[in-house]
């Protein structure tokens, strides 16, 4: 599949010199949330979850004090919309990005590590077992726990979501989506319970199913974080990011094969 059938076209395009808030307004509004960076023309880079997580809520800031250009990441990779799955997935791995699809130079659309997921799922109907390319150490936070100590957490071991734990039982997932939709732009407070902000809808798999599998999942459900399931518990979890990783070394393994 070819990059331009699975890209997001008409990117949000924000300024560096807005404050986060104002960004966030603007995000929300187009329901975009990996907006580029870019000023007179040129691109600078992206505005991530992970990074408002990082750069606002972990630390106790002010959204309306922050501006873009202090908390973006200015690290991306670029693509051309010809380019394939798997030239997208290696240059995802090599930049650790988000990327740029330019054609004759203009801006034409993005890729992230979902839309790379997507285009899987479309294209595999099977696919090799899961379980090497998942995480089987996931973090887990009380209910009860402030959203800015579970932020303080992704920040310090760089996941983009923790399981919520109460009563010995998992009640439900924050993801760096809840923590920037659901609470920075409800306007949540700091030390609220993070659990207030968190998916309890939980979509799990079974840990024995295939990569094409999850990968079907999380796109039918618009997740990037599937929890894994062994013996009735969550005993893993599996990102569109790790559905990347994969591709990237089925394809280099295929090149490698004599």
């Amino acid at each position: 599949m070819k990059v331009r059938e699975f890209m997001s076209v008409d990117p949000l395009v924000v300024s560096p010199n807005l404050t986060v808030a104002q960004a966030l307004d603007r995000m929300n509004e187009r329901d975009a949330w990996s907006p580029v960076i870019r000023i007179e023309g040129d691109i600078l880079g992206f505005l991530t979850e992970r990074d408002i997580i990082a750069g606002v809520i972990a630390p106790g800031l002010s959204p309306q004090e922050i501006k873009v250009e202090d908390v973006m990441s200015r690290r991306y990779g670029v693509l051309k919309p010809d380019d394939t799955m798997a030239d997208a997935a290696r240059t995802m791995m090599k930049v650790k990005s988000r990327l740029a699809v330019l054609e004759d130079g203009m801006l034409v659309g993005v890729v992230t590590a979902a839309d790379i997921m997507r285009a899987y799922a479309e294209t595999s109907t099977t696919g090799p077992p899961l379980k090497p390319y998942a995480t089987w150490e996931v973090l887990k936070v009380h209910y009860q726990a402030s959203v800015r100590e579970a932020a303080r957490i992704m920040k310090a071991e760089r996941v983009g979501s923790l399981l919520i734990e109460e009563e010995r039982k998992i009640r439900g997932i924050f993801t760096e989506r809840d923590a920037v939709k659901r609470f920075l732009v409800g306007r949540g407070d700091p030390c609220d319970p993070v659990g207030r902000y968190s998916t309890q809808e939980l979509v799990t798999l079974d840990a024995n199913s295939t990569l094409a599998e999850a990968a079907k999942l999380m796109a039918r459900n618009r997740i990037k974080r599937l929890p894994l399931v062994v013996k009735g518990e969550i005993k893993g979890i599996i990102t569109a990011r790790d559905v990347v990783e994969a591709i990237w070394r089925m394809t280099t393994e295929e090149e490698l094969a004599p």
